[in-house]
């Protein structure tokens, strides 16, 4: 981002308190406001920037909770009347409808914005300034926003290391229903249901469970306001969702297991949909099981031979063993890659487990 451009961000949370951190740190001359002085303070003292006092500003980014987005936006558009005014709220639809009832002018400034990126924890506290790097960012516009005010925002976004994503408001808010607010009431179900499990059959939870669950442990009150705020969408999706989920039912039941079949490979199919490492369509992978003893440095000395063997990480996961000093640590790598890892790390005494 320019660093002639006084950049405004109203809202010192998470998300609000990394885009001030990552613009700080190439320069740009970023204000914070919040209507709570110490989370102010300790966002400032994160990030770097300062605290907004009527200095002028060319870009306002919104970074309030979603239930005071619109009202925020409105005044933003009275105080500052030559800025560009943008948002990161995971919903656009309700906002843009608050800001037509509140009889909001000057539209071509306002630009919808929504950042996919974030974390479990809340606060500036964990704060990153590369929280958004190689992640899209959805810039949701209407057919009254201008072409100038869009791209000072796409400057924003990738001065930050996203990539601009251009949508509509319906298909930001469709998209992210199936996306985003489905998966994260699905989580939240599934690990409800833990609540009334013996503690036995806790016992036995592995890295599925928790992958599947690993977003129920976000911010419930933060969650209810944006549920609620795409409420149509989601519904719709969790509908159709719910039918699927009583047609496997209905499969084991009846032990049809060509039905079962049939539905495993269609989540097959559909998860190698997701794009893959940088935005690219999904490569094929190998998974290398390595038994790891859970000491310092055992790690770094296993990335240390796959480094020296010139392999290529793709992704890692660890997988703890229950009562036991050891775990199994799982090497996504190019399928090339196995006959050169596996016998690197069983030559330093690794149990590779297949």
């Amino acid at each position: 981002m320019s660093e002639e451009k006084n950049i405004l961000v109203v809202g010192t949370g998470l998300i609000g308190t990394s885009i001030a951190l990552g613009l700080t740190a190439q320069g740009s001359q970023v204000f914070l406001s919040d209507i709570d002085p110490a989370a102010l303070a300790n966002a400032s003292k994160v990030s770097g920037a300062t605290k907004y006092l009527d200095q002028d500003i060319a870009v306002v980014v919104v970074a309030t909770p979603p239930a005071s987005v619109a009202k925020v936006i409105a005044k933003a558009v009275v105080d500052h009347p030559r800025a560009v005014i943008t948002d990161v709220a995971s919903v656009k639809g309700s906002i843009f409808r608050e800001l037509e009832q509140l009889g909001t002018t000057d539209w071509d400034r306002i630009v919808g914005g929504h950042p996919m990126a974030g974390r479990e924890v809340s606060g500036a506290i964990g704060a990153q300034g590369n929280l958004f790097l190689d992640r899209p960012w959805v810039i949701a516009t209407s057919d009254r926003t201008s072409s100038g005010a869009i791209g000072i925002v796409k400057e924003l976004v990738e001065s930050l290391g996203a990539f601009p994503v251009l949508r509509s408001i319906e298909e930001h808010d469709r998209a992210v229903a199936l996306t985003s607010h489905t998966p994260q009431v699905v989580a939240s179900v599934l690990a409800g249901e833990l609540m009334d499990a013996q503690g036995s059959y806790i016992e036995l939870a592995g890295q599925g469970i928790r992958d599947t669950i690993r977003i129920a442990g976000s911010d419930s009150k933060l969650w209810t306001e944006i549920l609620s705020d795409n409420a149509q969408y989601i519904s719709q999706q969790l509908n159709q969702v719910a039918t699927q989920l009583m047609d496997f039912a209905s499969a084991l039941d009846e032990g049809n297991r060509e039905s079962v079949t049939a539905k495993l490979v269609k989540g097959n199919q559909g998860r190698d949909r997701l794009p893959g490492k940088h935005g690219s369509s999904q490569q094929s992978t190998a998974i290398l099981v390595v038994r790891l003893d859970d000491k310092p440095g055992e790690l770094a000395r296993l990335f240390t031979v796959a480094a020296q063997a010139n392999v290529n990480l793709e992704d890692v996961r660890i997988d703890h063993s229950l009562g036991h000093p050891t775990g199994l640590v799982e090497l996504t790598v190019a399928p090339t890659s196995v006959a050169i890892l596996k016998p690197a790390l069983e030559a330093e005494s690794f149990v590779v487990i297949s």
